[in-house]
């Protein structure tokens, strides 16, 4: 599996957690770690940031528009 696929996966549960749904960068990394991945915290939090939020800003930002960012720090899964 991808970095991307393990987060989505990770996704779906954080947010099914908050009764809004949300959840931070550092909550998918832990998770990821829990799981035993193999991908750098570093990568996770890029992709997660940057490369899967659609209202990112930057090179290489919203490339995919897997999440949301709706407050410092806090992300919304955009399709569930």
């Amino acid at each position: 599996m991808t970095c991307r696929d393990d987060i989505l996966a990770v996704a779906r549960k954080l947010s099914k957690q908050q009764a809004d749904g949300t959840f931070s960068a550092q909550d998918v990394v832990a998770a990821m770690r829990a799981k035993g991945t193999q991908h750098l915290d570093t990568t996770i939090r890029r992709h997660v940031a940057s490369e899967m939020c659609q209202n990112a800003v930057g090179q290489g930002a919203g490339k995919y528009p897997d999440l949301e960012r709706v407050a410092r720090g806090r992300y919304r899964l955009l399709s569930p």
